[in-house]
């Protein structure tokens, strides 16, 4: 709409109106500017999120985070943020991911620990072929040493686990500590029953085994004890087999040969409520073939060997065995309450 022209001389009532008429305009324009501008505050209030302030001031903060960085627009602040957020979802999502795989590796471990799979357990140990860093215990890729196999076992396991060790010498003191296990075999991968203990000596060379508050059934088999003044002590006493505070052991062909008369050293050692039984071995130039301590039991049978000092200790503790005046010097003794009974008979 345009303003009015005055065309004629009247200026008086004519003027007037035609004023008035502009003046009428001129206030229709401006309130529809206004209108406008009213508008665009609203849109500048919303992309400066409902500040409701008025001053351009607001515009620039709006490029400021809340850590005080200041973006070159706010698109790049937006952009900033959103992006960070789909970086923290990425983060999130990986940590749920890893927290899902960390449960799968700990149900494994309760898997193993209470041997959930309820199968057999067959561990090779290999001296020659073996690996403790790339072996698995298989038959196929065997670990190198004793103590890595026995730290395969659960330590709660219902299942009969046995260690099948290829023929070699193998200078540790393995130990096997708070183990409850339906059963547990060390021995030879070889069938040694053939082979006459007296004559033979046993195809896998071991320096000590022990098993320490354990609960189950254990057995040695085909092994050959060596290396004895390197043996780990126990209680200043050199030791080779032993079961201590629980579980049964047992031994079948196994050998004793080396000279232990020099040093404290029992062959055998059974203590506290442990049990054990000695089939089929053979002991020769032995300190103490056998020692049972406080409530432990022995059983004894058929001893072979020759040299010996001491046979059978019963320190508080039953000893079932044999005549052993054959092969020791001294057959039995016993300390404290030790009771050793032979063929019926109390001695």
């Amino acid at each position: 709409m345009e303003l009015l022209k005055l065309i004629k001389n009247r200026i008086s009532s004519e003027w007037k109106k035609t004023f008035n008429e502009n003046v009428d305009i001129l206030n229709g324009i401006t309130r529809d500017q206004d209108q406008k501008i009213d508008v665009t505050n609203k849109r500048i209030d919303n992309v400066v999120l409902h500040s409701g302030g008025d001053s351009p001031n607001e515009v620039v903060d709006a490029r400021v985070n809340n850590k005080g960085e200041t973006f070159d627009t706010l698109e790049d602040r937006l952009l900033e943020s959103e992006n960070k957020h789909d970086a923290d979802v990425e983060i999130a999502n990986r940590q749920i991911k890893e927290n899902k795989e960390q449960l799968a590796q700990l149900n494994e471990v309760v898997r193993m620990l209470y041997n959930a799979a309820g199968s057999n357990i067959a561990i090779y140990v290999s001296k020659e072929r073996g690996s403790d860093i790339t072996g698995d215990g298989t038959q196929e890729k065997p670990f190198r040493t004793i103590q890595t196999a026995v730290n395969q076992i659960p330590l709660i396991n219902r299942s009969n686990t046995t260690i099948f060790i290829e023929d070699g010498t193998y200078l540790e003191d393995v130990r096997i500590s708070n183990c409850s296990a339906a059963s547990i075999y060390i021995r030879s991968i070889q069938n040694v029953d053939s082979l006459d203990i007296k004559t033979n000596i046993m195809p896998v060379k071991v320096r000590s085994i022990g098993f320490l508050y354990c609960q189950g059934y254990f057995n040695l088999y085909g092994l050959e004890f060596v290396d004895q003044s390197n043996a780990i002590s126990v209680a200043n006493v050199k030791l080779a087999a032993f079961c201590e505070q629980g579980g049964y052991l047992s031994l079948s062909k196994c050998g004793f040969r080396e000279n232990t008369k020099s040093f404290e050293h029992n062959a055998l050692y059974v203590g506290g409520n442990g049990q054990m039984s000695v089939y089929d071995s053979m002991f020769v130039n032995q300190n103490v073939i056998a020692k049972a301590n406080l409530m432990a039991d022995l059983n004894f049978q058929s001893p072979n060997g020759s040299g010996n000092s001491i046979g059978v200790i019963s320190a508080t503790a039953t000893v079932r065995t044999s005549s052993l005046a054959s092969i020791a010097t001294t057959p039995t003794k016993t300390e404290g309450n030790g009771l050793i009974i032979t063929k019926g008979t109390v001695l």
